[in-house]
């Protein structure tokens, strides 16, 4: 009874989502088809601006059915200055695709409104894909390596990519948003590139250095996002839907960029390229350890704080 019950929520959730999803592209179309038409100027910004509007709507909206009917309860720890005027690059791990709009619901109003690097393949979902291009999203080609040893043209293509959707973003309030391993992290998908991490992958370094070289003249720094889904090791979007997930917890942090990466360019410079990568692997290795802990089914812990509270020694006199 109980399982149906839960099943019958999570349906009753993705309708709403899905029928409230359809209903935004009523004003997102006539918005989106004026920035098409729309040379750069003043009706293009105002056009941007109404798309950014109906956006965060349909995110404020879409978090509110999620955690509604799933009754879970997101502890977010906000450890940085509100700023949403900045310029940022965020970085964060993936487990789940609720990751995507729990990232939109901790930032909002505190900082500007993400753009994600997604996948080419999504530009041609009905609504969402519209929503993403009229926001200049980066759309990555994300090539195999044996394509790229084929074509090795292919290897820049997607810092192009992102070096052209980051000039538009010099004049525009962003966070632009990278889950640096690339995929959303399972216990296969460890097992399969024998990760060193408990509860991640490891890092690519690629996508958030190009975005910071693309933006180092005006970013105001780098935000790092770390989530997890408390006592919960294996965690799914339908788990959220369902109300299997009674909380959710968020840490949000400013890191400064290191003198040493401020300048440099990781497609060329192997020196660079290799301080960039020790530089992540140091944050995810923190990462790990507190997201490891809080989803850990035997662990106390409820909150990031929690955390770092019992890896901190006491003092015995």
């Amino acid at each position: 009874m109980i399982r149906l019950a839960a099943t019958l929520r999570g349906l009753a959730g993705m309708t709403a989502l899905v029928v409230f999803t359809l209903l935004m592209g009523i004003p997102l179309l006539p918005a989106g088809v004026v920035k098409l038409m729309s040379p750069q100027g003043p009706l293009r910004d105002r056009a941007t601006r109404a798309v950014l509007a109906i956006a965060k709507f349909w995110a404020r909206c879409s978090n509110a059915i999620i955690l509604g009917v799933g009754g879970t309860h997101v502890a977010t720890e906000m450890e940085m200055q509100a700023n949403p005027d900045g310029r940022y690059v965020l970085i964060s791990n993936h487990q789940c695709w609720a990751d995507v709009m729990l990232l939109i619901k901790a930032i909002d109003r505190q900082l500007p409104f993400p753009r994600y690097f997604i996948k080419e393949q999504l530009r041609w979902l009905p609504v969402v894909g519209l929503a993403c291009w009229a926001l200049d999203f980066p759309f990555m080609k994300r090539h195999t390596r044996a394509e790229i040893e084929k074509n090795p043209g292919l290897r820049n293509e997607d810092f192009n990519t992102v070096r052209r959707a980051c000039k538009v973003f010099h004049d525009w309030p962003v966070c632009i948003v990278n889950y640096a391993e690339g995929t959303r992290s399972t216990a296969a998908k460890r097992s399969a590139v024998e990760s060193p991490y408990r509860a991640l992958l490891p890092p690519k370094a690629g996508g958030t250095a190009f975005a910071v070289n693309a933006m180092r003249d005006v970013l105001d720094g780098v935000v790092d996002m770390s989530v997890a889904y408390v006592n919960t090791p294996e965690p799914t979007f339908w788990d959220v839907l369902c109300g299997r997930i009674p909380t959710i917890a968020i840490r949000v942090r400013y890191l400064p960029i290191p003198l040493e990466l401020r300048e440099g360019d990781y497609t060329a410079d192997p020196e660079y390229r290799e301080r960039f990568k020790i530089w992540l692997s140091d944050i995810w290795k923190d990462k790990d350890r507190a997201v490891a802990a809080l989803q850990d089914r035997a662990s106390p812990a409820q909150r990031f704080a929690d955390v770092d509270h019992a890896a901190t020694p006491t003092s015995s006199n």
